[in-house]
């Protein structure tokens, strides 16, 4: 959790980093993610009115921070003394990444924690309640794509264009990601990058998958091995800030 005082200097210190490539590489880690524990997802559950969430990057204490702002139900973002701030950080364990798209076929993908694709089976297999809503295996390809490209992303965006098209908010259904399905109890968020057609340029994307790390008997699953639900947001602003009057909380 920050301080609002802390969010806002957070806020701008991302804000007079942006054009400055050097300082950006020192923030960000291509392999690192964004991890919400139960208690961050208890803490977005209790605090949101809408399902929608504002969220923002910040640069604190040489760490860059994903901050959540709950909305309530009209929308408005709400005055809270302290936000939760989740920081860039190494990918805790392997996930795999399972999708059923037959009754008898399931599909997975295995990440390990420097976000390399270590193992890719079809199985044949009992049906799963449990379906993206993007496939899991897209899904790593984006990721990918953000391990492999941000670095050269963030150079040719800050010395070309001065930052001003480096991501500032993020718009996420996050509350729907993990309350949906009940035995999720954790989530992690990858960066990735979609092209988009409309900009002409790759856009940088969140990833969420929501995590359960205990079988249906109640039980720790052996080799890291989590039932997963994955979902893309792609509302970055910029580029894409057709809301952008609504993010007012640390503008103010």
């Amino acid at each position: 959790m920050l301080s609002k005082e802390q969010c806002k200097l957070a806020v701008n210190n991302w804000k007079i980093t942006r054009p400055d490539y050097s300082k950006i590489n020192e923030l960000i880690n291509p392999t690192s993610v964004f991890n919400f524990s139960p208690e961050d997802c208890q803490w977005i559950s209790e605090n949101s009115k809408k399902s929608d969430l504002h969220t923002y990057i910040g640069a604190f204490e040489n760490q860059l921070f994903l901050i959540v702002v709950p909305l309530d139900t009209d929308g408005t973002e709400l005055n809270l003394a302290n936000y939760l701030a989740t920081p860039l950080s190494p990918l805790a364990q392997e996930l795999i990444l399972s999708e059923t798209d037959v009754v008898t076929t399931t599909k997975k993908t295995t990440l390990s924690t420097d976000l390399a694709v270590t193992k890719d089976v079809v199985e044949n297999d009992l049906p799963t309640t449990n379906e993206p809503t993007i496939t899991e295996r897209v899904s790593v390809n984006d990721i990918e794509q953000w391990k492999n490209e941000c670095s050269d992303w963030f150079y040719y965006e800050s010395t070309n264009h001065g930052g001003e098209r480096i991501f500032r908010t993020f718009e996420v259904p996050f509350a729907d990601l993990t309350t949906e399905i009940e035995e999720h109890d954790s989530a992690v968020a990858f960066f990735g990058f979609k092209h988009s057609a409309i900009y002409n340029m790759q856009i940088p994307i969140l990833i969420f998958v929501s995590l359960n790390s205990q079988t249906a008997q109640g039980k720790i699953m052996r080799n890291s091995e989590l039932v997963t639900n994955t979902k893309d947001y792609s509302h970055p602003c910029p580029p894409a800030c057709k809301n952008s009057a609504n993010y007012t909380i640390f503008n103010s």
